[in-house]
């Protein structure tokens, strides 16, 4: 998704939201935490414990650290705010900096991306649903806030085996989730499933996964008789599939980042199949450049030097169908044989 923060223009209804100071700006937030966000310092301040508990969870937590934050959050609860679950899509509209991002009349944020900090206002019901602040809340801010400290985020999923990254690319429907499974079922880590944040930490380029849930289709049953004592939930944009906690519901191994080492794109195709091929550098580089958020040319230009870095670790594509166990079977023996 290539789109600059004054292009996320959906209406919102602004008169619900009144003439006074929405945000709560002056209100006090008296807990706080320092954590790594994808690798970068950062820095939340809140009056609601839900939420910090959360971040610990979303975040790698960082205690006694000296260093300055890259970007803050503060996140005010309103006791008397009645809005409940199940929670509408966001809303984005951005102007110039700053990017609004509303829930719905009583949950909102807003954004600045110049000195990058966000302040948001929330009901209890919001602020104490911790899933919603992982797979939404947390992975919404770091995409939009990320270019602006040194941050870029691209849809691919990651696993782990000896510290290193295989990095599947791929858009929605293309398997990353179900091959990503097989994998970690063949000695791999899970770090991520959807979406992989890179930054650079003491000169060297990391991977970084959110602790968000892995998500299945209901097809993936067939694969995965496991996935049977679970029942598939609507997500937000519609689709009917496992939400499943895959450290503690499956017993899968996470790691929460790793360097890459190369990137597979996914073709997947109805009939079995197996043939990886390599890919040109030029060819990848166009993938990636579909996912990076076009804002100015100095947050422009650091998203450009990570997709230079990553191409260059190796890239190969993957026109694949059938069982996705035989396919993790093959790739294994494909990259560990050699």
């Amino acid at each position: 998704m290539v789109a600059a923060a004054n292009e996320l223009a959906i209406e919102w209804p602004w008169s619900e939201m009144g003439s006074r100071d929405f945000l709560q700006t002056d209100a006090k937030t008296p807990l706080s935490g320092r954590y790594l966000a994808a690798g970068v310092p950062c820095a939340l301040s809140t009056n609601f414990e839900p939420i910090l508990e959360a971040a610990c969870e979303s975040f790698l937590p960082v205690h006694g650290s000296q260093s300055v934050p890259a970007f803050h959050l503060r996140f005010w609860v309103d006791a008397r705010a009645q809005s409940k679950p199940p929670w509408p899509n966001p809303y984005f509209r951005g102007l110039d900096h700053l990017v609004f991002a509303g829930f719905d009349s009583q949950n909102s944020l807003m954004i600045d991306l110049r000195c990058p900090h966000a302040i948001g206002r929330f009901s209890p019901a919001m602020g104490a649903d911790t899933a919603f602040w992982k797979t939404v809340i947390f992975p919404s801010l770091l995409s939009l806030l990320g270019p602006s400290v040194g941050v870029t985020g691209f849809h691919c999923a990651c696993v782990v085996r000896e510290d290193g990254g295989i990095l599947l690319c791929g858009p929605s429907g293309s398997g990353k989730s179900t091959l990503t499974l097989a994998l970690v079922r063949r000695g791999f880590s899970f770090l991520s499933d959807d979406w992989t944040y890179f930054s650079r930490l003491n000169g060297r380029l990391y991977a970084w996964g959110l602790l968000t849930r892995l998500k299945l289709l209901p097809e993936a049953a067939e694969f995965f008789p496991e996935l049977n004592s679970f029942k598939p939930v609507v997500s937000l944009n519609g689709e009917r599939a496992f939400e499943i906690e895959p450290e503690l519901e499956l017993g899968v191994p996470r790691s929460r980042f790793c360097q890459p080492h190369c990137l597979i794109f996914l073709e997947r195709g109805s009939a079995p199949q197996f043939n990886i091929t390599t890919m040109p550098e030029g060819e990848a580089a166009a993938h990636l450049e579909k996912d990076i958020l076009e804002t100015t040319a100095e947050t422009l230009r650091p998203q450009l030097d990570v997709i230079q870095y990553l191409v260059g670790c190796g890239c190969w594509g993957l026109r694949y169908g059938g069982a996705p166990d035989a396919v993790a079977e093959k790739l294994v023996s494909f990259f560990w044989d050699r």
